[in-house]
């Protein structure tokens, strides 16, 4: 199933109102949920970057190993649609994860135009080394929520994705 069919994005919980339309003069950037959900963003990115330092990491190349380990992609375009970047970065930053050893581009078998991504040994070994601190991230992110709480950011999230796509 897509998530843009999901059927619990496609109801609305009994007993509520719709969010009100605002008009511009209604508008408060800093009040704004775009606004709040771009800040946690950043936030979220700078301390990965952080914690990732030591491993000379920006937190865009620790997603492309990890989509690559989780086999979510296998191409560079499948990377551009996973991660949300367009080919020019995703074609930087997978020439820096080669040259470090990271990440190699094998030759298609089923089509020689074609190029594939692998991990190498030493993008397992430090993917696996600095998952415990994007673990801890996302933790701290969470501190204090409930199981409920999680799973309802999640839904408004998925709704707000079904929204706009």
């Amino acid at each position: 199933m897509h998530l843009f069919d999901s059927p619990t994005l496609q109801r609305r919980p009994t007993g509520t109102d719709p969010a009100p339309v605002l008009a511009p003069e209604q508008y408060r950037t800093e009040e704004s949920v775009a606004f709040k959900m771009n800040l946690v963003h950043l936030l979220l990115g700078a301390e990965i970057d952080r914690k990732l330092a030591a491993s000379e990491l920006p937190a865009i190349q620790w997603g492309i190993l990890k989509a690559l380990y989780d086999e979510r992609a296998r191409t560079p375009s499948a990377l551009c649609r996973v991660l949300l970047a367009d080919s020019s970065t995703m074609t930087r930053k997978l020439d820096s994860l080669e040259n470090r050893g990271l990440v190699e581009r094998i030759r298609s078998i089923s089509d020689r135009r074609s190029i594939e991504l692998a991990l190498t040994a030493n993008g397992r070994a430090l993917l696996r080394e600095t998952l415990p601190h994007i673990v801890e991230t996302s933790n701290r992110q969470l501190r204090g929520f409930t199981v409920d709480e999680v799973e309802t950011v999640k839904k408004l999230l998925d709704r707000m994705i079904v929204n706009l796509g």
